[in-house]
């Protein structure tokens, strides 16, 4: 082994994925790494009682195309390459391509980091998994082809990889993690893995240029984020299999126009659509609707709260001014406060339920909690006839304009 002092260069500073100033990772580098040999310019660790070679950076920063081979020799003797050590290829800012051989089963952690003008990678059938943050800010990188093989794919393992334009997930993924393709904003279409159960946080957060998104049968959850900021997303299929979905899972996704919750979600997180400022037509049956749901869906025009919903949370409407016909269900327990604030177009709001929805906890006063901002002396209640007096009575809904009862 080398003796050579190891040392680092901290790099100290946060690296800021240009595609959006909200996303970030801060790493240290190895300037240089104990080596063995230096082979046609890589470096390698060996070792001899396994006959087996593991790249690593050594005192490189590698440039060019890098081919790794199966085997190398060394001084006689014969040494399988069989491993990639992490940062190997880290901030090689001048590397254009690189392939991997055959018996490489990881991509390690930071493999290829901040390599700036990678293009290209070539990656063996034998790799079962992609390490985190493998590619990420690789943002010359227009095409990767995952082996049908790899089972799980890193954290942060193309982040803001703006050239990537498709990706294919196959079906051997199981496991994506937190962030895996965040910041692609050149990503336009994406085929996923039929044996996902899960879509993990943020991981297409910020993907701009997504247009169409299907996520296959066998999902059950979709973490927090996992869409958000998908501005050109306005096609979207969930499963059947879905259960629940987390916060703002497609916050911001301003292309969408209608959205179908399969009958089997049973949970949905608060912001869920919030910002989708084109929304026009949503279905959903979950009991509740969560806070910040539809804020400044500046879209909806007309929204049936369907059946079974129990309670509407704080913020859940909150700016949506074009909202002009509301429907509540017979179901509907309370509303919280600001859950239809500014929502400044509103015309006829039907209240199916004869029990007068109140707020969740004792107030001094309601008398706009429920409807801040909006001008209800304009606005016509219908309620259930048995109900009249009670609406007629209780506020906020006495404040309305007229209180019509329903035949």
């Amino acid at each position: 082994m080398n003796k050579v002092k190891t040392y680092l260069l901290l790099l100290a500073m946060t690296v800021v994925c240009g595609c959006s100033n909200e996303l970030e990772i801060t790493e240290e580098r190895l300037v240089y790494e104990p080596y063995d040999a230096k082979i046609d310019g890589v470096c390698y660790q060996l070792s001899s009682d396994t006959k087996t070679a593991r790249v690593t950076a050594g005192d490189m920063f590698y440039a060019g195309d890098i081919v790794i081979p199966a085997t190398i020799d060394h001084e006689g003797i014969s040494f399988r390459v069989t491993g990639i050590a992490e940062k190997a290829f880290a901030n090689c800012e001048q590397l254009r391509s690189v392939v991997l051989p055959e018996g490489i089963r990881t991509v390690p952690a930071r493999m290829c980091a901040w390599c700036y003008e990678l293009q290209s990678v070539s990656l063996p059938s034998s790799v079962t998994s992609i390490g985190d943050e493998a590619f990420s800010n690789c943002t010359s990188l227009t095409a990767v082809s995952i082996p049908d093989g790899v089972e799980e794919i890193g954290e942060s393992a193309f982040f803001c990889c703006t050239s990537l334009t498709s990706m294919v997930v196959p079906n051997s993924v199981n496991v994506i993690r937190w962030r895996a393709f965040t910041g692609c904003t050149n990503l336009m279409s994406v085929s996923l893995s039929e044996n996902l159960t899960r879509i993990p946080s943020e991981c297409f957060a910020h993907c701009s240029r997504l247009s169409s998104v299907t996520i296959p049968e066998g999902v059950v959850y979709i973490s927090n984020h996992s869409f958000s900021h998908c501005i050109s997303l306005t096609q979207l299929t969930l499963p059947q299999s879905l259960k629940a979905m987390d916060r703002g899972v497609f916050e911001n996704c301003t292309g969408l126009v209608s959205v179908a919750i399969p009958e089997g979600v049973e949970q949905l997180g608060a912001l869920m659509f919030a910002e989708c400022t084109h929304l026009t037509s949503v279905s959903w049956h979950p009991q509740t609707v969560p806070e910040g749901t539809f804020k400044n869906c500046m879209g909806l025009v007309e929204v049936e709260v369907p059946e079974g919903v129990t309670t509407i949370y704080a913020n859940a409407f909150d700016g949506c001014s074009s909202l002009a016909t509301l429907t509540l269900p017979r179901t509907l327990e309370t509303i919280a406060p600001g859950a239809f604030k500014d929502c400044s177009s509103l015309k006829d709001v039907y209240c199916m339920n004869a029990q007068v929805p109140s707020l969740p906890w004792p107030m001094d006063s309601a008398a706009d909690m429920m409807f801040e901002n909006t001008d209800l002396s304009t606005v016509s209640l219908h309620v259930p006839a048995s109900a009249l007096e009670a609406y007629q009575t209780t506020a906020p809904w006495s404040s309305f304009g007229t209180i019509i009862a329903l035949p």
